[in-house]
Order: C-alpha cells, then sequence, then structure tokens
C-alpha cells in the first residue's frame, strides 16, 4: 500500500505521514533514536504512547525531539483527519500486540490503530516481549489473525535470553520497503 500521502485543507501540502505507537516494554527507552532515524528520511512523525509507558520511564523525555508531534488526547490535530498515513507499533508488548488482533480500543493508541487498521493503512508492528509470552499461543494466534489483515512484523532479536525489538535499522528498512 506505500506511505499514504495526504494535502491538507489550507495550505496544498503534501508529507510522508507516519504515526509511531509507543507501548510500555523496557525497550521504550530507544524512542529518541528510533524518532531520529525516521526523521533522518524526511518522515512527518506523529507519536503516540500507550499508558504503560509511564510505568516503564517518563513519557516526556521520549517525545522530546525536534520533529515530533506528540499526540496525547483525542481532540489534537491532526486526528480530525485522521486515519492516514503508515502506522509503526515500536516496540509492541505482548498486551498491545494481542489487544491490536483483538479489535481492542481502550485507549488512544490502541483506538487509533484499531481505526486505521480498519481504514486500511499500512500498519508495521515490532514486537519486543519476553521468551515466555513471544512463545505464548496467544501470540502466535494473534500474528496469523494480524498478517492474514496485511499488517506486518518486524521479526524481534530473539536470543536463548530474551526476545526484544528489533534493531532501528531493521524497523527503518522495513517502513522504507513500500
Amino acid at each position: 500500500m506505500g506511505l499514504t500521502r495526504y494535502i491538507m485543507a489550507e495550505n496544498i501540502v503534501t508529507e510522508k505521514a507516519l504515526f509511531l505507537f509507543v507501548s510500555g516494554a523496557s525497550t521504550c527507552v530507544r524512542t529518541p533514536d528510533l524518532l531520529r532515524a525516521l526523521l533522518a528520511h524526511d518522515f512527518t512523525i506523529y507519536s503516540v504512547l500507550t499508558p504503560n509507558v509511564a510505568q516503564v520511564t517518563a513519557p516526556a523525555p521520549l517525545m522530546d525531539v525536534p520533529g515530533n508531534y506528540w499526540l496525547h488526547a483525542y481532540r489534537q490535530p491532526p486526528l480530525d483527519r485522521y486515519p492516514f498515513g503508515t502506522l509503526l507499533v515500536a516496540p509492541c508488548t505482548f498486551n498491545t500486540f494481542n489487544k491490536i488482533a483483538l479489535g481492542l480500543a481502550d485507549n488512544l493508541a490502541t483506538a487509533m490503530i484499531a481505526d486505521g487498521i480498519g481504514a486500511g493503512c499500512r500498519t508495521v508492528i515490532a514486537p519486543s516481549m519476553n521468551r515466555g509470552l513471544w512463545a505464548h499461543p496467544q501470540t502466535k494466534a494473534s500474528l496469523a489473525r494480524l498478517e492474514s489483515w496485511g499488517c506486518e512484523l518486524v521479526p524481534p532479536t530473539v536470543t536463548e535470553q530474551q526476545v526484544t525489538l528489533a534493531p532501528i535499522a531493521d524497523i527503518i528498512k522495513t517502513i522504507l520497503n513500500q
């Protein structure tokens, strides 16, 4: 489907829009590096955090990257025009992964993801969870469902000890592979 282009109502401006959804995995501390890497490719980035990010780290420093637009309320622009653009869920916890696959929309991030998938927006998911959760039967069922809906997975880095967020270069490569 590629990157969706849109036209702003008053100014005829075309841009590459990417919505970054960050969930509360320990790897969410890598968000500023991911944002800078995406911004280096001229994306307009709108970031949304799940409520659990605050249990891992202070949210504001994650979002304090010049060029990033932090969405934290339903009435913020450009939500009057949403859904559009590419959706990236990184890192994606077990909880968020399964909520997406079950169509649950109980916070701003999951509501926007559900809306975007329903509207046919390109959706890329980069999981980050522990080994037991990655091996859980629900994860396998959710992965199959998400792939059947056309969602793309950036495979996590799997070691004997952990399953963690893919390297940022792999995430960028997937996003750029339209």
